[in-house]
C-alpha cells in the first residue's frame, strides 16, 4: 500500500512538472541558460499573454485522473505485475505525448499553435489507455 501512495504522489507531481520541463528545455535549446530559462518561466506564470500556470494545470488534469486510477487499481492485497506494468505504460505514454505536444507548440511559428493547449488533455487521455494496454501486454508476454 505504501508503494501505491508513493506512486500516487509521484504521478501528481509528474503532471505538474511536465509543462515547466518542456518550457525550460525549449528555452535552453534556443541558447538561453538554464537559470534564465527557469526565471523566465517563473516570471511568466501570471503575465498576461503567457498564462504558464493555467497551461501547467490543464496539462496536469489527465495525470491527476491517472493518479486516482492507480490508487484504486493497485490497492488490492496481492496486485499482479501486469497492473503495475499497465500503469507504468500509461504514465510513460502520457509523459511522452505531453512533452511532444508541448515542444511542438513551443517551437512552432504559427500564430494558432497555442490552440493545441486546449486539446492537450484530451490527447493525453486518449493515449494513456493505449499505454496501459501496451504495458499489460508487455508484462504478459514477458512474464508468461
Amino acid at each position: 500500500m505504501k508503494r501505491v501512495v508513493i506512486l500516487f504522489w509521484l504521478t501528481v507531481v509528474l503532471g505538474f512538472v511536465v509543462s515547466p520541463i518542456a518550457v525550460i528545455g525549449v528555452g535552453t535549446a534556443k541558447g538561453v541558460s538554464l537559470a534564465v530559462a527557469a526565471a523566465e518561466w517563473i516570471g511568466n506564470l501570471f503575465r498576461p499573454g503567457y498564462y504558464e500556470l493555467p497551461i501547467a494545470l490543464l496539462a496536469a488534469v489527465p495525470f491527476l485522473g491517472a493518479a486516482v486510477f492507480s490508487l484504486f487499481h493497485l490497492s488490492a492485497g496481492q496486485v499482479p505485475r501486469g497492473r503495475w506494468a499497465g500503469v507504468t505504460g500509461a504514465l510513460c505514454a502520457g509523459v511522452a505525448v505531453s512533452l511532444w505536444i508541448h515542444i511542438n507548440i513551443l517551437t512552432s511559428r504559427s500564430s494558432t499553435a497555442a490552440i493545441g493547449y486546449l486539446l492537450l488533455p484530451f490527447e493525453i487521455l486518449f493515449v494513456m489507455p493505449i499505454g496501459y494496454l501496451a504495458g499489460r501486454l508487455i508484462a504478459k508476454l514477458r512474464f508468461t
